[in-house]
């Protein structure tokens, strides 16, 4: 234990004092009250400080240490004295097992507690008073403190403004000592014994494989289990690890770590903002649950602990928080603090013959971190210069920090620090705001900032109104007066960030658990002469106890050898730059820290694996167990079988619209995205060699061992296609015979149709999170001849795309994309979108940045140089810009369009060039078009659903081949309430591909959460006089399809009108862009105002299908109806077809659900169960297993919707 004083020698001012709050510690871990606890001697704690202070080496402490002893001498006379009436024998028994317990964890813990100065306060106060009264007030107040900020004392958060200064091993220690670290309970904590030693009981630990490289799973990712409730992840976070989870069923909800491998670009950190949404969701709910508890127990009189506020850490390269923040524009989450750590690779500071000290420990393991960065490069003085301009001129417009403007005569490296506070907090903005949306501030009309929502008070009406007289920058005059605005979230006043540049560190990383004593040997103890009962215990805990002869037995006498901590190193090396300064990492030549090293788990880039620098290091350690996890040595297995079942399934009935996802299992190394890669030669590993795959584990507590039991099954689509239900197969070659006869039928729609031969793609068909079954939103248009469209991009997009196509398929898709629409920043909707230009811009031009900047009037002359356009809200282009100095993923080829809202009547959308630092006008001008993108029109409006939110409605260039029909349309929908303005500008539409979050049984949720039903959607295309409507963006929680019916020619018209009456809405009530506080999406006025009335309800009808299946009123014969599912491809031509499949996919599906029923609920990656529906919160148990049961058996589990 030695190790773990001096691994915090640099923060003594910070620990020291917290260390001798043992008796806090103690009385969390019972779980009972502080002042019910007896004295603690003060001799004993006066031991306990010395001991301390000396393997700490603070002796310039000492002074300050008796201070705080006779302090504490004090409380322990005030105790003494309330405790006077108490009998002697039990009070002598109290006193010496709170004794032995502040010795144990003052020594094993003391570098564990160094919560906050508020805590401390807190715990003492409470453990000073003895009536029932006082000490509940104090553990509310307890409760309180711990909502503060993790950074809550000023010498911490000064430590941590400096910690650039220090070795990375030095400054992430801090990071641990966190609030609610020494305020865990014992039901948290490991058995530990003076000496730092896990017991038996709690040493058990493990690793897992829950991915490995595959098209939609990129990344290496491991989950560390704790028998001791507590895990860690450990590797990537890259797009889809979330729905790997789900489909996996395991579970994070005892995971508050995560330590990131690799470099921070996207292929690494792509699933980390969802992941964290989806955490801070599951866990701030899951806290005010059960703050709510604990406050009714006290009410009740109960003395229990108060819960502990939840937070996140996150560790890994850097740039890592300037990753973060730039998702400020579309996270916004109150009372989760994330701690981002970055560890970079700088000369240490240790002497170089000491052992590398830990950067990470807690009560569980250790962890070393590894950072490297490949041979150094010459030095671009041009790019140097280039990078200080811009600070430059950063410094004097961008930074809006009043706090942390730059000094005079400021170091580049005290410059480095100051922009890393920025970065901290603009996280700390985004995960623990205090902000309010009610809150208003009075002041004066002439000092409101543009755009603001103002209101006034009137002395004749109660509450606020709106104020509607001259404003701030308008042409009148302003009044003499005072208005209420709200505060603006301190987000909204983050224009940019501190510049960056990527960073080349690579992260791994060595991680080891602590030894533990030896097994208790109780007929040895009884041969001593020891009673069962407390001496047991007390042995077991490394303490010497007396028999009945009064000869003293020590722990050595009864109990076994120890057993050595064990562990791994975990080596992510991207490429072959990096491959030689991994291998020569100093912590590998420590005997020290090497003991206890079991596994190398090596994750790989392309070409490493079988480098003979590689074949080398393992043959040097051939005594542990080498573990490969790379594209090269991994082959390209199917990692969502679910979905991938169920499509199988879905070709089985409808083989022209589905087919079974992409995957092989044979070739090695996986086949590249694009053509022009070179496949790298076979790769040659040592014999012994470990290939990871998913579910591969091993134990490391005890003894470590390889377990391959848990390896997943593989997918195996002929096997799926023999256990499909004889009447599914029967009601699907019915199905395919009734369409073949009527293609005669057909022909009079189709030929209304432009381009017919267009098809969509729907990649992804679920709202908000990934579910086994349906991905987040994705649509992907390919026009022939024209080009390709992509309608919003969700996380894991890309998987999408390489799952439906084969890779010389994909690469001619990508290199005809031509335009990307982002409807608004939900991260659902566009997190994928980097990945896909990353892909677009590694095939179309080879990684080559461009070297000038777009201009609207000469970008239609030279297609080739901007060759995709990125059409969205301003907050999306500036992210891309934003994110585009960690890493080069092509922003530069790209060109990054701002929309104008279409005027109904008035004029049309206009788009300009984004964020370009350029002379000349920026606007795109209508005739270059069809040049630039290939369509002819593009209007888009705003509508109900979050700040930004638009549809759109693209027209292409009539055919002339197709002189008698209307030119191709398509419009796009995104997330919206039905919009009559968007009907408008999608008048005549080929093709309406519209959400359909809610059944209309839920109309009242979807108003609530700002979405549309199925029938709200199909009243939008009648009145848009579509020709087909696709319909996506599904609840999670919906497996069946809705059963349609056209109505008769006689009832459309009136019935259309009704519909469209009764269901379009205009947006937001409060104009967002009129209010700087609502500029982020996630920042919503709370529910309110009048009422609007529901839609009638649906008739229920009998059916050849089922009882009560949901029939849908289609209000135009002409308009053809398609549902999606993921993979779904259809050509405009033939979606006319697809109601004949509808009797059999409805029958599939039933049976789907009715085996995902047998194998249990399913798991969200937070550990959560998926509710039957996501808004019956107040839903009794007694109806949800019902409708588990009964008569909702097509109703998949539901997830959260944004």
């Amino acid at each position: 234990m030695a190790s773990r004083f001096v691994a915090t020698r640099r923060i003594t001012t910070v620990t020291t004092h917290r260390s001798f709050l043992s008796s806090s510690r103690i009385a969390s871990e019972h779980r009972t009250p502080l002042s019910s606890k007896p004295a603690i001697r003060s001799s004993e704690r006066r031991q306990t400080f010395a001991s301390t202070a000396r393997r700490a080496s603070v002796s310039a402490l000492l002074a300050s240490l008796q201070a705080l002893a006779e302090q504490h001498d004090a409380d322990d006379q005030a105790r003494a004295n309330s405790n006077k009436n108490k009998e002697k024998s039990k009070s002598k028994s109290k006193s010496n097992n709170s004794n032995s317990n502040s010795n144990s964890n003052s020594n094993s813990n003391s570098n564990s507690n160094s919560n906050s100065n508020s805590n401390s306060n807190s715990n003492s106060n409470s453990n000073s008073n003895s009536n029932s009264n006082s000490n509940k007030q104090n553990q509310k107040q307890s409760a309180k403190q711990r909502e503060e900020p993790i950074f809550g004392s000023k010498t911490v958060r000064a430590f941590s403004e400096r910690n650039h200064k220090q070795a990375p091993a030095e400054r992430i220690v801090l990071l641990e000592h966190d609030p609610d670290h020494s305020n865990r309970t014992s039901e948290h904590q490991p058995t530990r014994h003076h000496d730092g030693k896990l017991s038996a009981s709690g040493m058990s630990s493990s690793i897992e494989f829950i991915t490995t490289p595959t098209a939609d799973t990129p990344g290496t990712t491991l989950i560390l289990r704790t028998q001791t409730h507590k895990h860690y992840v450990f590797g990537s976070q890259a797009e889809g690890i979330q729905r790997a989870l789900v489909q996996q069923g395991t579970r994070l909800l005892k995971v508050q770590d995560f330590f990131l491998t690799g470099k921070t670009e996207w292929r690494n950190v792509g699933g980390m903002a969802g992941m964290m949404l989806t955490m801070t969701d599951s866990t701030s709910t899951s806290y005010a649950q059960a703050l709510a508890t604990w406050e009714k127990a006290q009410g009740r009189g109960r003395t229990t602990d108060p819960p502990v506020k939840p937070h996140f850490n996150i560790y890994g390269p850097p740039n890592l928080k300037h990753m973060l923040g730039t998702c400020r524009r579309f996270i916004f989450r109150k009372g989760v603090p994330i701690i981002a750590t970055e560890y970079a690779d700088s000369a240490s500071t240790q002497p170089s013959h000491d052992d590398p000290l830990p950067a990470y420990q807690d009560d569980f393991l250790q962890v070393w971190a590894l950072p490297v960065t490949p041979l150094p490069k010459a030095t671009d003085a041009q790019a140097e210069a280039a990078f200080d301009d811009e600070i430059r001129r950063w410094e004097l417009t961008g930074n809006t920090f009043e706090d942390h403007q730059a000094p005079a005569n400021e170091s580049p490296h005290d410059r480095h620090a100051r922009h890393d506070r920025i970065r901290t907090l603009t996280v700390k903005h985004m995960f623990d705001s205090s902000w309010s949306f009610d809150t208003l501030v009075e002041r004066h009309i002439s000092q409101v900032e543009m755009p603001a929502a103002m209101f006034v008070r009137s002395p004749d009406a109660h509450g606020y109104q709106p104020y509607t007289g001259p404003k701030p920058g308008g042409t009148e005059p302003l009044p003499d007066m005072t208005v209420w605005t709200r505060t603006p979230w301190p987000g909204a006043k983050i224009m940019s960030l501190p510049p960056t540049r990527p960073a080349p560190e690579s992260i791994s990383y060595m991680v080891r658990t602590y030894p533990a004593r030896g097994s208790f040997d109780v007929k040895r103890a009884k041969e001593l002469g020891v009673k069962p009962g407390p001496d047991f215990g007390k042995l077991s805990n490394g303490q010497s106890v007396q028999n009945a002869n009064g000869d003293t037995i020590t722990p050595e006498q009864v109990l076994g050898p120890d057993r050595p901590g064990q562990g791994f190193a975990l080596l992510d090396i991207p490429s072959i730059d990096y491959l030689e300064a991994v291998v020569q990492r100093r912590e590998f030549h420590s005997a020290n820290l090497m003991k206890g090293i079991e596994a190398f788990i090596w994750t790989l880039g392309s070409g490493v694996a079988g480098h003979p620098i590689l074949n080398d290091f393992m043959a040097k350690f051939n005594t542990v167990k080498h573990i490969v996890s790379s594209a090269d040595t991994a082959p390209n297995r199917v990692a969502f079988d679910s979905v991938a079942a169920q499509t199988t399934r879905l070709a089985q009935v409808d083989p022209t619209r589905y087919r079974t996802p992409q995957y092989d299992l044979t070739s090695l190394p996986q086949k590249p995205l694009s053509e022009t890669d070179q496949m790298q030669q076979t790769t040659h590993l040592p014999q012994g060699v470990v290939l990871a795959d998913r579910g591969l584990s091993a134990v490391l507590m005890p003894k470590f061992h390889l377990k391959t039991d848990t390896l997943q099954a593989g997918f195996h689509p002929d096997t799926i296609q023999k256990e499909t239900a004889p009447e599914v197969i029967e009601l699907a070659v019915a199905a395919q015979k009734a369409v073949q006869d009527s293609q005669k039928h057909y022909e009079p729609w189709r030929a209304l149709l432009a381009h017919p031969d267009t098809e969509i793609t729907t990649l992804g068909t679920g709202s908000a999170l990934p579910s086994k079954y349906r991905n987040v939103s994705a649509t992907l248009v390919r026009v022939p001849g024209v080009g390709n469209y992509l309608f919003d991009a969700g996380e894991n997009t890309l998987g999408q795309l390489q799952r439906v196509y084969p890779p010389e398929e994909l690469t001619e898709i990508l290199k005809e994309l031509r335009v990307i629409w982002i409807s608004h920043l939900h991260a659902d909707h566009h997190l994928g979108t980097a990945s896909v230009i990353r892909a677009w811009y590694h095939i179309k031009h080879n990684n080559v940045p461009n070297s000038s900047l777009p201009v609207a009037a000469t970008a239609a002359s030279d297609v080739s140089k901007f060759g995709l356009s990125v059409i969205s809200h301003d907050g999306m282009l500036q992210w891309l810009r934003e994110y585009a100095s960690i890493e080069d993923f092509g922003y530069s080829r790209i060109l990054p369009l701002e929309i104008s809202p279409a005027t109904v009547g008035v004029g049309g959308s206009l788009l300009s060039i984004n964020g370009m630092e350029t002379s000349g006008d920026l606007r795109v001008a209508k005739q270059d078009y069809t040049a630039l993108f290939g369509f002819a029109d593009i209007q888009s409006v705003k509508v109900a659903h979050c700040h930004g939110a638009m549809a759109v409605s693209i027209t292409f260039p009539r055919s002339p081949s197709e002189p008698n029909v209307k030119p191709l349309k398509v419009s796009y929908s995104g997330d919206c309430r039905p919009s009559q303005p968007f009907s408008k500008i999608g008048r005549d539409t080929t093709v309406l591909i519209h959400e359909a979050t809610f059944d209309d049984e839920l109309a009242g949720d979807a108003r609530a959460k700002k979405h549309s039903t199925t029938s709200e959607a199909l009243g939008i295309g009648a009145r848009m006089k579509a020709k087909a409507v696709v319909l996506t963006h599904f609840s999670q929680r919906y497996q069946k399809i809705p059963v349609l019916q056209t109505v008769q020619d006689g009832d459309a018209s009136s019935a259309e009108e009704d519909t469209v009456a009764a269901t379009t809405e205009e947006a937001d009530d409060v104009d967002p862009s009129a209010d700087s506080t609502m500029q982020n999406p996630d920042i919503r006025p709370p529910p309110g105002g009048p009422a609007i009335p529901q839609p009638p309800k649906l008739v229920k009808q009998s059916s050849s299908l089922q009882d009560n299946e949901r029939v849908i009123k289609v209000r135009n014969k002409d308009m053809k109806v398609a549902i999606a599912f993921d993979y779904m491809r259809v050509k405009l031509k033939d979606i006319i077809e697809l109601e004949k499949y509808n009797e059999a996919l409805n029958e599939l599906l039933v049976k789907e659900v009715e085996e995902d029923l047998g194998e249990g609920r399913e798991f969200n990656a937070n550990g959560k169960r998926n509710s039957e529906d996501e808004e019956s919160k107040g839903t009794s148990k007694k109806q949800k297993k019902k409708e588990k049961y009964g008569g909702k058996s097509g109703q998949a589990a539901s997830q959260r919707n944004n």
